[in-house]
């Protein structure tokens, strides 16, 4: 896909990777499948679209930008919910975001992620169309609202811009 895009527009400056999975079991639950396809998708996939993005961006000279979306599960377990997987992989996401930063610097590429709590999106319907989880979300939230897609728009876009901040290794 990386080296489609890159075909089809003569080169690759940004790289937005925001795909990412949950499959929610407790601890003494969790299966190896769900662990490895969780793993898979959120950090295995990551790291090869990073690097396949970043071969393109060194070869173009340009330099260029890459963000990832991660989560707030990144920092903090949630207790009652079974999201060893999903935490896990956000956390080593963050790792993976520092060294490529730091790798990536010296050919003028930055590395950054976004780590948003909820967002109203499909992956987050069940807990927001669920009164009693609705309110547990909005309680421990500090602005007390879910945010927007639009909210992490603008920031993947302040990320994005041409001569954007630097990377936050």
């Amino acid at each position: 896909a990386v080296d489609a895009a890159a075909r089809h527009f003569g080169r690759l400056d940004i790289l937005m990777n925001c795909i990412g999975i949950r499959r929610e079991q407790s601890l003494l639950e969790v299966t190896e499948e769900a662990f490895d396809e969780v793993t898979q998708v959120n950090l295995k996939a990551a790291m090869f679209l990073a690097q396949a993005a970043a071969r393109h961006q060194i070869a173009g000279g340009r330099g260029g930008v890459q963000v990832h979306l991660l989560s707030v599960r990144s920092r903090f377990g949630l207790r009652g919910r079974g999201y060893s997987a999903y935490a896990s992989t956000k956390g080593a996401l963050v790792m993976l975001i520092r060294q490529h930063a730091a790798e990536l610097a010296p050919h003028g590429i930055t590395v950054n992620g976004i780590a948003p709590t909820m967002v109203r999106t499909g992956m987050a319907r069940h807990w927001l169309d669920n009164p009693a989880t609705h309110e547990q979300l909005l309680a421990r939230i500090p602005l007390g609202r879910v945010a927007e897609p639009a909210d992490i728009a603008g920031t993947a876009v302040y990320f994005l811009r041409p001569g954007g901040p630097p990377s936050v290794p």
